[in-house]
């Protein structure tokens, strides 16, 4: 192998990692710091819980439930 394809390689390589270290290290910050953030509009609110369900405010999707059942009224279980 050429010496200064090695040296390239070898560069490349420091470089690449170096790139995602601070990437890792920088991102890490950021995200810390807007969890940081939504730490203190929770007390300052007095807020227990900080995360909303999405899932509470999802609509009917059951189509079943608009369908008249012609069985739900006919029978009558003699056992209960």
């Amino acid at each position: 192998m050429d010496k200064k394809l090695l040296v390239l390689v070898l560069v490349g390589t420091v470089l690449a990692v170096a790139a995602g270290v601070g990437g890792y290290i920088f991102g890490y910050q950021k995200g810390y710091g807007a969890g940081v953030e939504i730490g203190r509009a929770a007390a300052k609110t007095g807020a227990k819980d900080v995360v909303a369900n999405p899932l509470e405010k999802l609509p009917e999707i059951n189509p079943f439930k608009k369908v008249v059942n012609p069985f739900e009224a006919g029978y009558v279980n003699p056992f209960k």
